[in-house]
């Protein structure tokens, strides 16, 4: 077990690691262990990751260990009648009475955020969620930054999960700012724009030095890496135990490099 570093989730109160657990990626129970015996506190899912599968692995995963840690998930239903349904799936999924945080999932268009927070969306069952202590906290997710920063400018919402890395910075300028104002906390996807920022070779960036530089900015709570590669978790774990941050002129080489790599094509989404 390594000793992360720790952090207090924005206005949640919640004490985390600053590595997380990024579902989706991992179809067994020990590897989901192992990552959490390096010492990380938090799990992220959703109702739909592995066609609705992940969270009941997970729920295997955390059994005898749940109350050591903060368990986030999501449901893309957009009204309350569906998002009720999808909690209540995850809660028997996850084998828990409550998750810590429960987060709107890809609310990238201006439509489904007015849906979700009109009456009768899924805003709504979310708040009646936490007022029956099946939710902590209510979170939001998505790709689309503006439409996210109008999410988070709502003040509805406790957490926020986007994406930012030294390549697209787009973060800094729309969402963090709205993250500041209301003590959203931020929890980070896309650190490594899914490996394609790993590089190889003589002069290759450290590959946790990618996730040190999104923790190196001070809205930031934590960072994600799902389990592709078990051994890569251990070592970036291991990395940020050691440290967690970059210097200014390291994070000014990774954005140079991040901007190569953008330029040359490689790091769109296929």
């Amino acid at each position: 077990m390594y000793d992360l570093p720790r952090i207090t989730l924005g206005r949640t109160g919640l004490e985390v690691t600053r590595l997380g657990v990024g579902g989706a990626y991992c179809d067994n129970a020990d590897t989901y262990r192992a990552a959490l015996d390096c010492g990380v506190n938090y799990v992220d899912t959703a109702r739909i990751y592995r066609d609705g599968k992940d969270e009941a692995v997970i729920g295997e995963a955390i059994a005898g260990r749940r109350d050591d840690l903060v368990i986030a998930t999501k449901s893309d239903s957009r009204d309350a009648a569906g998002a009720r349904r999808d909690l209540e799936t995850s809660l028997h999924d996850l084998g828990t009475d409550h998750v810590d945080i429960w987060q709107i999932h890809y609310l990238n268009t201006a439509a489904e955020r007015e849906q979700v927070l009109s009456p009768g969306g899924a805003l709504s069952a979310a708040l009646k969620a936490r007022d029956e202590g099946l939710v902590r906290f209510i979170g939001v997710t998505g790709h689309v930054w503006p439409e996210i920063q109008a999410a988070v400018a709502s003040g509805v919402f406790d957490t926020v999960l986007c994406w930012y890395n030294c390549a697209y910075k787009d973060a800094e300028t729309t969402i963090f700012p709205e993250a500041d104002i209301y003590g959203t906390g931020v929890v980070i996807m896309n650190a490594s724009r899914n490996d394609k920022l790993f590089g190889e070779g003589e002069g290759a960036p450290n590959e946790v030095d990618f996730y040190r530089y999104v923790l190196s900015h001070p809205t930031v709570g934590l960072t994600l890496v799902g389990l592709r590669d078990m051994d890569r978790f251990r070592r970036i774990a291991e990395g940020l135990a050691q440290r967690s941050t970059l210097s200014e002129e390291e994070k000014r080489e990774l954005e140079a490099y991040g901007a190569e790599r953008r330029a040359a094509g490689v790091l769109e989404m296929g």
